[in-house]
């Protein structure tokens, strides 16, 4: 296993929440892609955003669109929702675009202020964090 990068967009904090418990769990800093992170030596990225009116951020989409990561073969998505349905499919095509594999793409409840309220929880941070760790089992085989 090469190395692994984590990075996330935000507005409400909950995919915060949920790239730093990934990034806990895989022993690796999760990176708002505010910071602008460099992946140069990255070949597998978890990706973690929320769908704000039924889209990813433009902010996140951008970045996705114009990172530099020569070494990137694979990418992971993990997906914060208030229907807890939704996936990221504006980063999933510009990254398969770019040549770059998503193995798999969890999706957790997310809120929008009264709907699916205190989510990510516990019980969502526990079910991202195991499904990021058996992503590494599966690509590992």
């Amino acid at each position: 296993m090469g190395k692994i990068a984590v990075i996330y967009a935000t507005k409400t904090k909950h995919s915060k929440k949920l790239a730093d418990a990934i990034g806990a769990a895989l022993g690796e800093k999760a990176y708002n892609i505010t910071e602008n992170p460099v992946l140069d030596n990255a070949d597998l990225l978890f990706v973690v955003g929320g769908i704000y009116a039924g889209n990813s951020l433009p902010e996140l989409l951008k970045y996705i669109e114009e990172m530099e990561a020569p070494s990137l073969r694979r990418a992971v998505l993990v997906t914060n929702c208030a229907s807890g349905k939704q996936g990221q499919d504006g980063v999933r095509r510009i990254l398969e675009e770019k040549n770059i594999e998503i193995i798999d793409e969890f999706i957790c409840k997310g809120s929008f202020l009264f709907v699916s309220f205190n989510h990510p929880n516990a019980k969502d941070l526990e079910e991202a964090t195991g499904f990021a760790l058996s992503m590494l089992e599966k690509i590992d085989r």
